[in-house]
């Protein structure tokens, strides 16, 4: 007796001769032969240990064991058609919760944003969207997409590359009309700084061409980029930051990109935005829409390019 080596194509076939009471007729609607049905309803009767048909020359009829069975096969394979029906339909269309984690100072320039337009495109999408600059573990909390600003690694997540970040020194024209544009790096040491903090301490301005620590003095230090950007354009000195910070800022002329030519940055490794999910064999359909939203906005980061 083993009811686990039980099939959903035995309910079937166990149903079917329970409705015609006739191998032959099964057989001929399943396009097989004869002894194959006989065979599975008499596999289904071993592995119950019960006799489910009374079986002579001229008829069959089901037990009292195989009556109770019927009602239960039928239960089974209804179930088992409604999660097919419901797992279909939720890949038909995106629909559900979708949780996606991302940097706090990103998700406010770059996905809070296009939020509104994400919801009217589909409209049955429940977005959960958490901001944080630690980086998480999507198996232990909650995310089916996680966006980071951060060097290329090597996870067991899934990662696509969306753009790779560019820094720039910038300030005000204000700042620069007061105390004149430097035209080399050497031409910083006379203007005053605005520094980001972060968990490794104060982000110094690495000229990469020489992979030297630009001399500059020190106004402001912050852990709040923002609050730098606003110092920035209130005429309060230079700030490094990254492209996608301060693209409206530049696009609309509040601050104004120095020594562009120069490529500049707090260190050595290359920053990449990128996309992380969770492995999977199949990726579900409300992911990889919400992905594909949020590949066409940012555009390969072209939507921010100074």
């Amino acid at each position: 007796m083993n009811p686990k080596n039980t099939t959903f194509y035995a309910l079937e076939l166990f149903l079917a001769v329970a409705k015609e009471k006739n191998f032959s007729e099964v057989a001929r609607q399943y396009d097989v032969a004869s002894s194959v049905i006989s065979r599975q309803i008499k596999q289904l009767e071993d592995d119950f240990g019960q006799t489910l048909f009374y079986r002579n020359t001229r008829a069959m009829s089901l037990t009292q064991a195989g009556e109770i069975f019927r009602e239960h096969a039928q239960a089974i394979l209804s179930q088992f058609d409604t999660l097919n029906q419901t797992l279909h339909q939720k890949n038909a269309e995106p629909n559900g919760i979708i949780a996606i984690n991302a940097p706090v100072f990103f998700g406010q320039k770059h996905i809070t944003p296009h939020l509104g337009e994400l919801a009217k495109r589909y409209p049955k999408l429940q977005i959960h969207l958490t901001q944080t600059d630690d980086f998480i573990d999507p198996y232990g909390e909650k995310a089916d997409i996680i966006v980071r600003v951060a060097v290329p690694m090597d996870s067991n997540l899934k990662q696509k590359i969306i753009a790779r970040q560019r820094h720039f020194l910038l300030a005000s024209p204000a700042y620069l009309a007061k105390n004149g544009t430097p035209q080399t790096p050497d031409e910083l040491a006379i203007h005053q700084g605005l520094f980001y903090r972060g968990e490794l301490g104060v982000l110094r301005f690495k000229n990469l061409n020489t992979n030297q620590i630009l001399e500059i003095g020190e106004k402001m230090v912050s852990n709040n980029a923002d609050s730098l950007i606003q110092m920035a354009m209130d005429g309060a000195g230079i700030v490094m930051m990254p492209d996608w910070a301060v693209a409206d800022e530049v696009k609309t002329g509040k601050l104004v990109p120095i020594l562009p030519h120069i490529p500049i940055a707090s260190g050595n490794e290359e920053i990449v935005l990128a996309i992380l999910t969770p492995q999977s064999a199949y990726r579900p359909v409300s992911v990889q829409a919400v992905i594909d939203f949020l590949v066409e906005k940012w555009d390969g980061g072209k939507s921010w390019q100074v």
